[in-house]
């Protein structure tokens, strides 16, 4: 899935760059894609500008779209392309990444 990825966000800047000052980071691909990691011992909980238009994204790291659906976490974006994202350091894949097909 995550070739996929990088397929669809291929050529697009880095932007919307955010740390917590430790081991929590998220960046956006232009308006292609997105991803945000929790690499600290607590959880991670924030809004962020997601660089994508409005809408529903499937993300690729705990599933996939299969027949229109997503198997995994869905990720709502706002019309300002802001999203809440709620990440535990005890999950087996403590990221998300999401993209625009």
């Amino acid at each position: 899935n995550m070739v996929i990825f990088r397929n669809v966000v291929n050529g697009q800047p880095f932007s919307n760059w955010w740390d917590n000052g430790s081991n929590q980071i998220a960046f956006s691909r232009g308006s292609r894609g997105f991803i945000i990691i929790n690499n600290d011992d607590w959880e991670l909980n924030v809004s962020l500008s997601t660089g994508l238009p409005g809408g529903t994204y499937c993300d690729v790291i705990s599933g996939q779209k299969e027949n229109g659906r997503c198997t995994g976490k869905e990720v709502n974006v706002g019309g300002d392309g802001k999203a809440s994202f709620r990440i535990s350091n005890q999950e087996e894949d403590p990221f998300i990444a999401i993209h625009a097909d």
